[in-house]
This record gives structure tokens, C-alpha cells and sequence, in this order.
């Protein structure tokens, strides 16, 4: 009988929160340093676009920055090449999944696994991560939001065909609009479309509330990749608060679920994704 492993992305397969802050912070400098713009402003108006979009990872945010608006006007984006380089210069040095995540995907396939990915991150950056990454293909079906608008045509600006852009093997299918994590609905309303009873199902993610919990609600084997929450600095989590689109509500309820035996994960991966083998093949 086939066997469905669902796994969050962000903080699970990859450390997103170093690789966001490693971009972002590299691009935030180099705006600052062309600008001079007050920082407390700049950090500020980049949190009110993020929350306006939906994502911290909005890639058009310098372009709807009013203090850049107001300082370069027209020419924006040309002086702000040089920011936009070391972002992708630092996302270029710091995209990377977590060691053993390649090779352990690789062996549940092999054992006949259907695996299938379920992330709050857009689909743009999401797609774009598979394709470097090597997942395109290793995992079966990918589930995540929509992109949000853009302000202009795409094609104006991009290097490559458009093919080069898409997924070859994975299928990607978009989540409902405005739902996030925890929805036990959309995990069981994607079991049920990949044609799996929740008996024959694993979860695991990094978040015990969006991860953990959900999958509790929803009836499936969790797990807990407990590794993709320890391996986060202060500084990286400070800058991220300065311009998340997290709401206060969100922030109250996630660090409710932290408090110590709110939430106790079935099993819990310490070190590396590796350690799930075990406990998916055995289950199996």
C-alpha cells in the first residue's frame, strides 16, 4: 500500500530564516548606504508593504518604499540596482537545504513514498527554490499560496524563457486564497485529493502550532522537526519582527503554543531530517 509524506518547506527542508536574513539584511545595507534614509523609517514602511501583500518576501518591496519614492522618483530602481545584486548575491551564497534533507527524500521514493509539500510561502519564491534546490521532481506535488500582484509585467524584467520559470516534474497546486497554517482543512482536503486515508499519512514541519497541531487536528501521524526551530539567532528574529507581515495576533497565539506542554509532538526530529526515516518506513 503506497504511503503519503507531507512536509512543510520553510525551516524543515531548508533555513529559511538564515537565508531571508542573510538577503534581506544584505539588501537593507546597501539601501541605507545609497539612501540615506532614516533606518527606523526604512524598517517601518518595509513592514507596512510586507503586511499589505501578505508575505515577508515581497519582491517588489523597495519599489512601493515611500521614502524611496520621494528621494529618487522615477530613477528608484536604477539606484537601487546595487541592493538588489547583494540580495541576489547573498541568496546565491546562502541557499542550501539542510544537510541530509537531499538523500533522505531520495530513500523514502525509493521505498515507493509519495511525497508531497505543503508551504505558507508564495509560489514565485517557492518555485524558484525547487528548481535550485533539486527538489523539482523529488517531491511529487507541491502545495502553496498563489503569488501575490505585481506592480508591473514580469517579462520586462526577466533574463530567461519563460518555461525556464516552471516546474518540470513537480505539479504545483495552489492553496485557497487568504487560508494559512494551522488549517486542518486544507491538509485533510490535500489528502483526500492525492487519493490517501489519513491512516496512511505522515506530517512534519518545524512549527508546533502550524505544523504539529494542525496535523494533530486533522488526524495524521506529526512529526516535529524540532532541528529548523533551534538553529535560529536573536539577531536573525530581531530584524525579521522590524518588518514581518506576522500581525500582532499571530505572534500572540504562536507564542502561546511554545509555552512548555501546550502542544507535545508525537514524534520530534533533534538533529538532522534523516532521523524520519525510521519512523515513516516502520509506520509503513
Amino acid at each position: 500500500m503506497k504511503k503519503l509524506l507531507i512536509t512543510d518547506v520553510d525551516n524543515t527542508l531548508l533555513d529559511w530564516q538564515h537565508l531571508w536574513f542573510e538577503t534581506f539584511s544584505a539588501m537593507a545595507s546597501r539601501v541605507l548606504e545609497i539612501s540615506g534614509v532614516d533606518p527606523a523609517r526604512f524598517y517601518a514602511e518595509c513592514r507596512a508593504v510586507h503586511q499589505r501583500h501578505g508575505t515577508s518576501e515581497y519582491a517588489f518591496v523597495l519599489s512601493e518604499l515611500p521614502s524611496l519614492r520621494e528621494t529618487f522618483g522615477a530613477e528608484l530602481l536604477e539606484q537601487m540596482q546595487p541592493a538588489i545584486d547583494d540580495y541576489r548575491a547573498a541568496r546565491r551564497r546562502h541557499l542550501q537545504l539542510y544537510p541530509s534533507v537531499l538523500d533522505t527524500l531520495q530513500r523514502l521514493k525509493s521505498a515507493g513514498m509519495i511525497i508531497a509539500a505543503f508551504t505558507e510561502s508564495k509560489a514565485f519564491y517557492t518555485n524558484y527554490r525547487f528548481r535550485k534546490l533539486g527538489l523539482d521532481g523529488l517531491i511529487d506535488v507541491l502545495y502553496s499560496p498563489a503569488d501575490h500582484d505585481v506592480p508591473f509585467d514580469t517579462g520586462a524584467i526577466r533574463r530567461y524563457e519563460a518555461a525556464s520559470y516552471e516546474l518540470k516534474a513537480t505539479v504545483h497546486r495552489f492553496t485557497p486564497d487568504g487560508e494559512v497554517k494551522p488549517n486542518p482543512h486544507i491538509l485533510t482536503a490535500i489528502i483526500a485529493e492525492l487519493g490517501f486515508e489519513k491512516r496512511d499519512v505522515a506530517y512534519v514541519g518545524d512549527n508546533k502550532l502550524k505544523d504539529v497541531h494542525m496535523a494533530q487536528q486533522a488526524g495524521v501521524l506529526d512529526i516535529h522537526a524540532a532541528y529548523g526551530a533551534a538553529q535560529h539567532r536573536a539577531e536573525q528574529y530581531d530584524l525579521l519582527k522590524k518588518v514581518t507581515h506576522w500581525t500582532p495576533e499571530m505572534v500572540a497565539r504562536e507564542n502561546a503554543a511554545l509555552q512548555p506542554g501546550a502542544i507535545t509532538p508525537t514524534h520530534v526530529l533533534t538533529k538532522a531530517f534523516a532521523e524520519i526515516v525510521p519512523i515513516v518506513l516502520e509506520a509503513a
